[in-house]
């Protein structure tokens, strides 16, 4: 039964009854059990009150039920306080403050159904007003591509979702799920985190929580879906390519899954690092050949691989040879990541 702390001064009255009446206290104790309660533990303390009583109660009610019947002696005041046991309220300290868990459901029959009716207005009617033109360079990269992929963009804008998937072949953009960062997208006190899974496919992911994090999306990709990542991490704000990071390499070794890299540009004419709302300007995004990451000996040396495909499609020298690539950090990087 839930305790409660029962904190009680005595009145001038009560004092001369228990100085008359010892077992009076007693007494008390008594009436407490016949009220449906059990007195744990009373001390008799120094200072603003008199007595500190553990009592036993069923709920609320019946504490109060309690505290009236004895204050209707007239003799004394009580305060009366819910506890709560430490471990249960370290336990309550802990709660996410943002959702750590995927909806379970997004990857069924019903959710695929309704994303697919509602992506044309909540993500296509938004790329057509403010990506304008909107080219897609590089479809034969993938004409005939089958099965589940890894899909990487680099990162300038939270536009870069919705132009990623409008640039994929509907085979692809209808089975692909997107790490999206937990403390931006799922917040606790957020109301529609359901939203993004729906319709855009996201799922969560707890920035700095390692290899935990790659067991959901590796599942996915051993069941033939494909996820959409992007390694840098935080949004650029010069626009580009920045240092990928190691998660989407781990990934895909992990998965045997290819590698699809898209380069965006001009988004940050649209919606920069910082601006609220978008804004018209042209947009292009250039789709490489899947790269296969089988035989390649390192992580660091897949990771480089991938980023050297990045650049190439920016038309930006390769940044490293996979000999001057840093040990690798098991790290998932997800959409909207960085601040």
């Amino acid at each position: 039964m839930p305790t409660y702390v029962v904190l009680t001064k005595l009145r001038p009255a009560a004092r001369k009854i228990i100085d008359e009446n010892p077992d009076r206290l007693a007494e008390v104790d008594a009436q407490v059990k016949h009220l449906g309660g059990k007195i744990v533990r009373q001390y008799a303390v120094l200072g603003e009150y008199d007595f500190v009583t553990f009592i036993e109660a069923a709920d609320n009610t019946a504490i109060a039920s309690i505290g009236a019947e004895i204050s209707t002696l007239g003799t004394l005041t009580m305060e009366t306080l819910p506890a709560v046991e430490i471990d249960r309220f370290q336990k309550l300290l802990k709660i996410e403050p943002y959702r750590t868990e995927p909806h379970r459901w997004q990857t069924s029959l019903w959710a695929r159904v309704v994303r697919r009716a509602g992506q044309p207005f909540v993500i296509g009617r938004y790329v057509k007003r403010y990506c304008r033109p909107f080219e897609v360079e590089g479809t034969e990269n993938l004409r005939g591509f089958k099965g589940g992929a890894i899909v990487i963009a680099n990162h300038s804008s939270h536009f870069d979702t919705p132009v990623t998937l409008s640039a994929l072949p509907a085979r692809i953009r209808n089975k692909i799920l997107v790490a999206a960062a937990a403390d931006k997208f799922y917040g606790a006190r957020k109301k529609r985190t359901w939203w993004y899974s729906l319709f855009m496919n996201t799922f969560p992911v707890h920035r700095g929580g390692g290899t935990k994090q790659l067991e959901y999306p590796v599942s996915l990709l051993k069941r033939g879906w494909s996820i959409l990542i992007y390694p840098e991490g935080g949004r650029s704000k010069s626009g580009q390519v920045q240092k990928f990071k190691h998660g989407v390499a781990i990934m895909a070794m992990t998965a045997g899954a290819p590698v699809i890299p898209i380069y965006i540009d001009g988004l940050r004419n649209v919606m920069p690092k910082g601006q609220r709302e978008p804004r018209p300007a042209a947009v292009s995004a250039r789709i490489g050949a899947p790269v296969s990451l089988d035989g390649v000996a390192s992580v660091p040396e897949a990771t480089a691989l991938l980023e050297d495909a990045m650049r190439g499609l920016a038309g930006i020298a390769p940044r490293r040879s996979a000999a001057e690539a840093p040990a690798a950090e098991p790290a998932l990087a997800p959409s909207g990541g960085g601040s």
